[in-house]
């Protein structure tokens, strides 16, 4: 199953522009939770800790300076040098061992 998350017009189309994948995606402009990403295909920028409940995550990635601020349009986006990017993550447990003298 694939799902879009983010709160950004543009965003959303960019997506369904460049990844048929996501054309009739349902998309979650909200806080999403981990039972929204878990097991599937999420186009958006979230959390690592989602993320690595996510099959794969399609990040929105830009060559140049984002466009911040204020809303911007799918235009705005690809003068900026957005791109599509995929990614899998994976979450493991990290420990950490103080071995050092100087305690770092």
């Amino acid at each position: 199953m694939y799902v879009i998350i983010s709160r950004h017009p543009a965003a959303i189309d960019f997506i369904r522009r460049n990844d048929a994948r996501f054309l009739a995606a349902p998309v979650i402009t909200g806080n999403a939770t981990p039972d929204d990403v878990r097991g599937k295909v999420v186009a958006g920028n979230i959390p690592l800790s989602l993320a690595a409940l996510a099959d794969e995550v399609v990040a929105v990635e830009f060559s140049g300076a984002p466009p911040r601020g204020a809303e911007y349009t799918a235009a705005d986006m690809v003068a900026a040098g957005a791109r599509l990017e995929a990614y899998v993550v994976m979450a493991f447990d990290y420990c950490v061992t103080t071995s050092r003298s100087d305690g770092y």
